[in-house]
């Protein structure tokens, strides 16, 4: 198949841009490719015509690793839409499990998954990753993020086990492409095309400095406000990044007034219905849903990490579809899914760090800059910085719009991490002796950029002999091999350290605090709820009152670890959650947002479970109920006794509490209830999903027991009792 002219038809593209022309002239097909150009250039184009041809003319498999869950989950999204269909291609998205080989995916052509699903698949060694043709590293040049070192090791190991494996590598514009490339071995592929002309500019008393242009915004009036006005009069959309949540939260009430004011009733109309289901996405919503709600109705929201995943995905289309005018945003968003807007506007380069406010690198500033200017709307975008004085602007443009970007840089050798990596490595049987190990990190990106592995390899060695001291690694006559525990540990993808503190708590009896406490004591769990400095007095009376319910020698760890009261602060916000406080009280009173409280109790479940199977092994099963328990009661947020009532679909905290105290307890209970009984705790879709799901007797009338006609849909309800 002519692959070329085939994406051109089903995209309705008239022909490929500069970029993509230049990369289909360097046998893109047959080599590693690193592709370094701008956001926006068509640099997914270049990768799906690779991911095509080995699928179709090379009939083998491919995968797609992305850094984030919502940017696999959304290239998925777009590649299914445009080829599974005309090409008969079998999709899927893999973003989670961490203990499993995943089997069913050896049925599908192309995977979308995270580097740390990947990379789990390698440790559960699937066997269908034999069969792949083509690994696309999207994103590559986030080697030197946090979780930089899991692309890192997903591109060695499965190049180790795929030989033959093509690698195409994706990455914004950065200046050391050619060491990336060097260490694939690609054929690099570098363009500053954009097919949106992107002009990046700061503001400074009320005027926008291009270059040597000017624009005069509205003197007299506040110039971010002005800056508003003059987007809003362009029928455009703008994207403000603030360093807060805090602070893009009281953005964007400043100016939803400003916005509402320019909405046509057909747009005011679509935002009220947007807003019901912002609203709507928790039983009882908290003040932040319907802040963020209220905001919504005007044309405006703010995004950040607080925000319920399906409120962040509800604002991201409005956004995309032009019915949300001004969103402001912390960071985050830029590194995330494709968000554009004509103008992005930056009022301070400055971000909260552990060593106080420091300044945003110039890639971080370049990646939110890129946000600007939407294909097929724009044909230029804006990014602007905001200056206070003369001497700011001037430094700002050479630092920032003139500055360099920073290099990628390995981040393999940051201990954590290696510590983990390693493990796995050795559990994998890649890393079996010394010289099996100098051999495998001699082919990574750490060995390619530095001219000695010297360092690297006495870490590695003082490592090694940190897990043999854990015992999950066994060492004689200089070949290491896990233990079966060091097995697990690897298979769980837990940080050994955590697994340790873990494996240590469940040599006791848990009881529930203590399990929570077991929990939150992990690497994983990581940052802990801070401690406000009028509340430390308290709870260290609090945890002394609660030390026989600890895992741990509270005596010695009050001196040796400095995040005990976090630690435990974190650990009665999560039994505040299982006994039913709200997530408005949980805000109230922990300063935790609906959000973050998901994240870490998605967190806490991955744990809970991996208690649950380091417990079988360690033959502690008097743990495995209490953690069992532990994962549902996280889950749903209710007390040990609504279990049974939240399994149901449709039934959460809130109505499980109803039913409870309506004398409906169990599943048997509903079956024998009738319909108008379940009708007035429920309401009647609820009433109706769950007779659906149990099944009951007969009732004699399908009627609405709270209005005098029958809906026509209520015919069916003759069927339940």
């Amino acid at each position: 198949m002519d692959i070329e002219k085939k994406l051109l038809s089903l995209n309705e593209f008239r022909s490929f841009n500069p970029l993509q022309k230049a990369a289909l002239g360097k046998k893109i097909f047959e080599k590693n490719i690193v592709i370094s150009a701008p956001t926006a250039s068509g640099k997914t184009v270049i990768a799906e015509l690779c991911a095509l041809n080995t699928i179709i003319n090379k009939k083998k498999k491919v995968i797609y690793t992305c850094p984030l869950k919502a940017l696999a989950s959304e290239h998925y999204s777009e590649f299914k839409r445009r080829y599974s269909k005309p090409l008969h291609i079998r999709v899927a998205l893999s973003t989670g499990d961490f203990d499993s080989s995943s089997k069913y995916l050896s049925n599908y052509d192309l995977i979308f998954a995270t580097n740390e699903k990947v990379d789990s698949l390698i440790r559960h060694r699937a066997q269908w990753l034999s069969r792949v043709g083509l690994l696309v590293a999207d994103e590559i040049h986030e080697l030197d993020s946090d979780r930089g070192a899991t692309l890192e090791m997903v591109i060695s190991k499965l190049s180790s086990i795929v030989p033959s494996l093509q690698i195409a590598a994706l990455s914004a514009t950065i200046p050391n492409a050619a060491e990336i490339a060097e260490w694939l071995s690609a054929e690099l592929i570098e363009s500053d095309f954009r097919p949106v002309e992107l002009r990046e500019g700061i503001l400074l008393n009320s005027t926008l400095y291009f270059d040597s242009l000017q624009n005069e915004l509205r003197i007299g009036k506040e110039q971010v406000q002005a800056l508003i006005e003059d987007t809003l009069e362009k029928k455009k959309q703008a994207l403000f990044f603030l360093n807060t949540r805090r602070n893009a939260e009281g953005f964007a009430k400043k100016h939803s007034n400003t916005v509402g004011k320019r909405l046509s009733e057909k747009e005011k109309d679509f935002l009220l219905r947007v807003a019901q289901r912002v609203e709507s996405v928790l039983e009882i919503p908290t003040q932040q849903c319907r802040k963020l709600a209220s905001l919504v109705r005007k044309g405006t929201a703010f995004h950040h990490a607080g925000l319920l995943p399906k409120q962040r995905q509800i604002v991201e289309d409005a956004f995309r579809g032009g019915k949300i005018k001004l969103v402001s945003a912390t960071p985050t968003l830029a590194a995330g899914i494709n968000t554009p807007a004509f103008r992005v506007v930056i009022p301070s380069l400055y971000r909260y760090t552990a060593y106080g406010m420091q300044r945003i690198p110039v890639r971080e500033y370049k990646q939110m800059a890129g946000r600007a200017g939407r294909p097929r709307f724009d044909s230029s975008g804006e990014s602007i910085i905001v200056a206070r004085n003369d001497l700011e602007e001037e430094e700002l443009r050479d630092s920032y719009i003139n500055g360099e970007i920073e290099p990628v840089e390995s981040r393999l050798s940051f201990e954590p991490v290696l510590r983990m990596h390693l493990l796995a490595l050795i559990a994998s049987r890649f890393v079996f002796d010394s010289a099996s190990m100098e051999k495998f990190f001699s082919r990574t990106f750490y060995a390619s950029q530095y001219s000695s592995l010297g360092p690297l390899l006495e870490k590695l060695e003082e490592l090694t002999s940190e897990l043999v001291e854990l015992e999950f690694v066994r060492e004689s006559g200089g070949k290491l091999a896990a233990t079966a525990l060091g097995q697990r540990v690897s298979d769980l993808y837990l940080d050994p350290l955590s697994a340790h503190k873990i494996i240590s708590a469940l040599q006791k009896k848990l009881k529930e605090f203590g399990a929570l406490y077991c929990l939150t004591d992990t690497s994983e769990f990581m940052p802990c709820l801070s401690v406000p400095k009028k509340s430390e007095t308290e709870l260290w009376e609090s945890l002394q009152l609660r030390e026989s319910e600890l895992p741990i020698d509270l005596q010695r760890e009050q001196f040796f670890d400095s995040s005990l009261l976090s630690k435990f602060r974190s650990a009665l916000m999560l039994e505040d959650w299982i006994n039913e406080k709200s997530e408005s009280e949980i805000m109230e009173q922990y300063s935790v947002q609906p959000g973050i409280l998901f994240s870490k109790r998605r967190i806490c479940d991955w744990l809970a479970y991996s208690a649950i199977e380091l417990s079988k092994l360690l033959q502690r099963e008097e743990n495995i109920p209490v953690m069992y328990k532990m994962r549902k009661r996280l889950k749903h947020g209710v007390r040990e006794e609504l279990l049974p009532l939240t399994e149901l679909r449709g039934i959460g905290r809130v109505r499980a509490r109803r039913l409870w105290r309506a004398g409906l307890r169990s599943a048997a209970a509903l079956k024998k209830a009738p319909f108008s009984e379940l009708f007035r705790v429920l309401g009647q879709e609820t009433a109706l999903k769950v007779k659906r799901q149990i099944g009951g007797k007969r009732v004699s009338s399908g009627r609405n027991p709270n209005k005098r006609k029958p809906r026509e849909e209520q015919s069916s309800l003759g069927g339940f009792g």
